[in-house]
């Protein structure tokens, strides 16, 4: 699809530039897909969503885990977005909740640009814009290879490039050939609250690994409900990492769910390894110990019958020995230093498997 066209409407725009509306065949898409009916993306198909709940109806509309590759030797790029909604979040920053963030891959990652709305013009009105324009520098001189992180916590319906008339871009680099990561779970899953689109833990283990992921985190709504377990059942991982212990409303309600999801999952997927997570709220959340059995039965009765491809990373282990008060930023959703935590906490065990 060659979607190279005219400038974003709405927006003074600098001039000078060739414009990319996405999805374009120049840039690969991953852990989203756009909906040409919806005119948005998703991540999740419509009816499967509203199969499960209402809140993960609304939910899978957000990009959280959406990232497109692309080669160019632009020396400047913008980003043009529009959202039906702007998610409000008092405890997280625009720049993760709807903010782009672009990554220069290579041997030496870094940190290219961060893409997000002035909140500064918009005090007076009280009123958040349906979306923003943003321009940014960049090295240019030679090609190189970008990842862009779509926002955490927004329902992304346009997004547009913009490059130098004169810049060449291409396909950016392929992930491994091997199968994506699928995480399953919360809002901590979905990003919350991590400063930037990439600094969630599912992003930090795509990176260190070189592998795509799909990330079904769903804030408040991830409930292990029986149509969205069959949806994750018809998917096809290389590990499957679940860690929706965080929204259960309790021991009960895991009891119910977690070893359905489980066995639902194996009849399909006799030999994926599956990482179960515990909650990170151990020393706050009186019910974490009760919640923690439950995930050690589902565990162990994987491995009495036969299952050695079951890891259990619990909760006590994400955010290390030390520190665990500068890992959160409400004592349950982590921060950047807590998503690091755990995402080196979940690399110990996905190592021996990718």
């Amino acid at each position: 699809m060659d979607n190279a066209g005219n400038a974003p409407a709405g927006f003074d725009v600098s001039a000078g530039q060739k414009f990319y509306k996405i999805p374009d065949s120049r840039f690969d898409l991953y852990g989203v897909f756009y909906s040409e009916e919806e005119g948005r993306f998703r991540r999740l198909p419509a009816e499967v969503a509203e199969a499960v709940s209402p809140s993960v109806a609304e939910l899978s509309k957000h990009t959280a885990g959406g990232r497109i590759r692309f080669c160019t030797d632009a020396d400047r790029i913008s980003v043009a977005t529009r959202c039906q909604n702007l998610a409000m979040s008092p405890h997280m920053p625009f720049s993760a909740t709807h903010g782009l963030v672009l990554v220069e891959e290579g041997e030496e990652r870094a940190h290219a640009a961060s893409f997000m709305i002035n909140h500064y013009a918009n005090v007076k009105e009280s009123v958040l814009p349906d979306g923003f324009y943003s321009e940014k520098l960049l090295p240019g001189g030679k090609m190189r290879a970008y990842t862009l992180y779509l926002p955490l916590y927004s329902d992304l319906r346009e997004l547009t490039i913009g490059l130098p008339e004169n810049a060449t871009v291409t396909n950016g680099p392929k992930y491994r050939d091997i199968k994506p990561l699928l995480f399953y779970g919360s809002s901590i899953t979905q990003g919350g609250c991590a400063s930037r689109p990439d600094n969630l833990y599912c992003a930090y283990l795509s990176k260190w690994f070189d592998v795509d992921f799909i990330d079904l985190g769903f804030s408040g709504a991830a409930l292990g409900e029986l149509k969205m377990a069959e949806y994750i059942a018809g998917l096809d991982p290389s590990v499957f990492i679940c860690d929706y212990d965080y929204n259960a409303p309790g021991a009960e309600h895991l009891k119910e769910t977690h070893l359905r999801l489980y066995r639902i999952f194996r009849e399909k997927h006799p030999d994926t390894p599956i990482i179960f997570m515990g909650n990170p709220d151990w020393n706050t959340d009186s019910s974490s110990e009760e919640r923690l059995k439950v995930i050690k039965k589902t565990v162990a009765y994987a491995r009495r019958h036969g299952d050695n491809n079951v890891e259990l990373v619990p909760g006590k282990a994400l955010y290390g020995k030390f520190d665990r008060e500068n890992c959160t930023v409400d004592m349950t959703h982590p921060n950047d230093l807590g998503f690091y935590m755990m995402a080196q906490a979940v690399a110990k065990p996905l190592k021996k498997y990718i």
